[in-house]
């Protein structure tokens, strides 16, 4: 099941500001918003705050507005690119530029860089983190790709998210520390870091090992 947005729609964007997972998006000249199937999660925000009651759940969608789950999916099928996760090499500089940043303001903390589904293809952990951070900084990789938001984004939402945190056993992380690697709409992967004194410097390393690999695409 997925919202899906009809042509009622009227370019408010107040979906667009309460989607915990970014899932709903449009381009310049198009009529309306729109909703990727593959990544909603069924969390009724959206619904909630739309003025006009453009959104609806497939199931639930009047007869005469059928149609727009078809053009909901086609939207991203023409506009979301087909890339593949960051190659081997780039998790490594990645995980090599959030470590020197970590050296920089005196912690150790552990790495983790995923794939889009949250399959990890580098990690490391610094001398003097605490082994558990390896396994921090991996789930805040997967929640970050899962969620395809910075998981410190997630934060002020931790209540409404406590039983799927809880039903994970703790998979999903509700702190800062993850940040999704995207190409355009399209999420690649995620950075996770775990182990600073704060949440603020995991988000830093984590901005610091992206920024390794955005700085060679320019």
């Amino acid at each position: 099941m997925s919202y899906v947005i009809t042509d009622l729609c009227t370019l408010d964007g107040s979906c667009v500001e309460v989607c915990p997972v970014a899932c709903i998006h449009t381009k310049p000249g198009a009529p309306q918003y729109y909703i990727d199937p593959d990544v909603c999660i069924e969390c009724e925000q959206c619904e909630i705050v739309c003025p006009v009651d453009a959104i609806f759940l497939d199931w639930k969608l009047p007869d005469e507005r059928e149609a727009s789950i078809e053009v909901n999916a086609s939207f991203f099928r023409k506009n979301k690119a087909v890339v593949g996760p960051p190659p081997a090499e780039a998790a490594w500089e990645m995980v090599r530029g959030a470590q020197a940043y970590a050296s920089h303001l005196g912690i150790a903390v552990a790495v983790a860089v995923v794939d889009g589904a949250g399959v990890p293809i580098a990690a490391g952990r610094m001398d003097g983190a605490h082994p558990l951070m390896s396994e921090l900084a991996l789930n805040k990789a997967f929640t970050a790709t899962s969620f395809h938001v910075g998981t410190h984004e997630l934060s002020p939402q931790v209540r409404r998210l406590r039983s799927l945190i809880v039903s994970s056993r703790g998979r999903y992380v509700a702190s800062g520390g993850g940040i999704p690697i995207v190409d355009g709409i399209a999420v690649l992967g995620a950075i996770g870091v775990a182990g600073g004194r704060s949440e603020e410097q995991d988000v830093q390393c984590c901005r610091a090992g992206l920024a390794v690999v955005e700085d060679g695409e320019r």
